[in-house]
């Protein structure tokens, strides 16, 4: 049995292997300006309204938070609504599901608590 003896939240993360299957570099900005329908897809699906989040909010979290993958390199990231930021919420929730797009593919790892 585990038990947690300090302050608990109801903050979440989640781990994704992320995958870039292209020949050339990437980062983590080119996935969002190759993904908009993740953010619309986030919006319906947990009925936030789109001024709060939306894709020019979602790059310029990316931007923040840039990562860079080499040709065909995949990595373990991590995103949280712990982290306080637009790309965290976005992507703890909605690349749960997997998916491929033209230059990467996404999935699930494990949950972080």
């Amino acid at each position: 049995m585990k038990v947690k003896l300090d302050f608990v939240t109801n903050s979440s993360a989640t781990a994704f292997i992320l995958t870039n299957l292209s020949h050339t570099k990437k980062t983590l900005v080119d996935f969002v300006k190759e993904n908009p329908q993740l953010i619309k897809e986030f919006c319906d699906r947990y009925k936030v309204e789109e001024k709060e989040f939306n894709q020019e909010k979602l790059l310029k979290s990316a931007k923040e938070n840039n990562v860079t993958f080499k040709p065909k390199e995949s990595k373990y990231c991590v995103f949280g609504d712990c982290q306080d930021t637009v790309i965290g919420h976005v992507f703890d929730y909605i690349l749960r599901d997997g998916g491929k797009s033209k230059s990467f593919k996404w999935r699930f790892e494990e949950y972080l608590r």
